[in-house]
């Protein structure tokens, strides 16, 4: 059962280029997914990934992120579901994947640390809308950081959320244990995890055939590669269309990271596209292609470009030093993205020195254009040998 095609076109050693069809899409893997968490991608125009212009001579940008857990809470996947879904929401005419808010849910649990939370007392800040959550098996309960309600999320619900939005690849809600935890507690959110994928692959199963999207487990479990093993053995067996693996951008040191990715990896079921979720920098992507890795998505392009930083090979470019205030040179020599085509480092030293928005979206276009070569530059290397 599988509405995902996957077939590869080329594989040597641990790396590969397959191709995925989906919902009348094809693209080629590997591929870096932009992140557009409130159905957009901050200070973009979603047409700029598509054109020419703007990209190069590149391949259009073809498979972008949405956020489950703000959509939920703002607007509301009814009223998403109301506009005609997401795409025709925010005018996009590609793949869409959804996270579930596991992670979201995840980040807001570290208030905890600020605001301690006793088994049966919701406990907030009233005036920031500091969120605070509760595990159970039934789900996860949380308050909104926009107005402090309660809510619930779980497994059955977010699949349904996901179907509203209408996307093209959906997420499991799992459990997202925080980087440092004990093994005892780890081992604990991977069981519930499993409990929970379960549910929702039941869920989807009797309408799998009738909703847009597909539905990928998340393996997670830290830096313990004995439970990374054992959470592979169980989800794999519902790794219907594909399988993602998380917990590897929360904290832990880059030698663990890539201890943890190589491992998993080589477990893997070969067959199925594999999202490696979170990794959005030029070496960390590099690497985990070369590990069999198919998929990834970070918020890092844009908000690096929104902080006046630029992905260059020699390092990341700090437009904001002053060094730049009369370097009339392109950002870099060998991207042809707008940016570098049509500004120099003293334009956008500039622009940022005098808080124009300009800077942001030229900035964060060079930075996703940039990703997207490197995934694309090794396809079409790969393709060749």
């Amino acid at each position: 059962m599988s509405k995902l095609d996957f077939k590869i076109l080329k594989q040597k050693w641990n790396a590969r280029v397959w191709q995925i069809t989906l919902n009348w899409v094809t693209l080629t893997t590997p591929v870096f997914m932009p992140v557009g968490t409130k159905a957009t991608i901050k200070w973009m125009v979603l047409d700029m990934l598509k054109d020419p212009k703007y990209i190069g001579d590149l391949p259009e940008i073809q498979l972008i992120l949405a956020n489950t857990f703000h959509l939920y809470l703002r607007p509301g996947d009814e009223l998403v579901k109301e506009a005609w879904w997401l795409h025709t929401f925010e005018n996009w005419d590609k793949l869409i994947l959804t996270d579930s808010g596991g992670f979201q849910v995840f980040s807001l649990w570290l208030n905890k640390t600020k605001w301690p939370m006793t088994n049966d007392q919701w406990l907030m800040d009233s005036w920031a809308h500091e969120v605070n959550m509760k595990l159970t098996e039934e789900g996860v309960k949380f308050r909104s950081p926009y107005d402090g309600s309660k809510h619930m999320f779980t497994p059955e619900g977010v699949v349904d959320i996901q179907c509203n939005l209408w996307s093209d690849i959906m997420m499991v809600l799992d459990v997202c244990s925080p980087s440092g935890a004990d093994k005892t507690t780890i081992e604990q959110h991977m069981k519930m995890t499993h409990r929970r994928a379960k549910r929702a692959f039941d869920h989807l199963k009797p309408k799998y055939d009738d909703v847009r999207g597909v539905l990928f487990p998340i393996v997670q479990w830290g830096t313990y590669l004995d439970l990374r093993q054992q959470s592979i053995d169980f989800l794999s067996d519902y790794a219907w269309d594909g399988i993602a693996v998380g917990g590897v951008s929360v904290g832990e040191s880059k030698d663990l990271i890539r201890e943890v990715v190589a491992f998993t990896a080589s477990k893997l079921p070969q067959d199925k596209p594999r999202y490696l979720m979170g990794v959005g920098t030029p070496e960390d992507i590099t690497h985990a292609i070369e590990q069999w890795f198919d998929m990834f998505d970070c918020v890092l392009p844009t908000r690096l470009g929104r902080h006046g930083q630029a992905f260059a090979a020699g390092g990341n470019i700090k437009i904001t030093n002053a060094k730049y205030t009369k370097d009339f040179t392109p950002l870099t020599d060998d991207c042809g993205c707008y940016t570098c085509k049509n500004f120099t480092k003293a334009y956008l030293h500039h622009l940022i020195k005098e808080k124009e928005m300009l800077w942001g979206i030229l900035l964060s276009l060079h930075n996703i254009v940039y990703l997207h070569k490197i995934v694309e530059d090794w396809k079409t290397n790969m393709l060749k040998k």
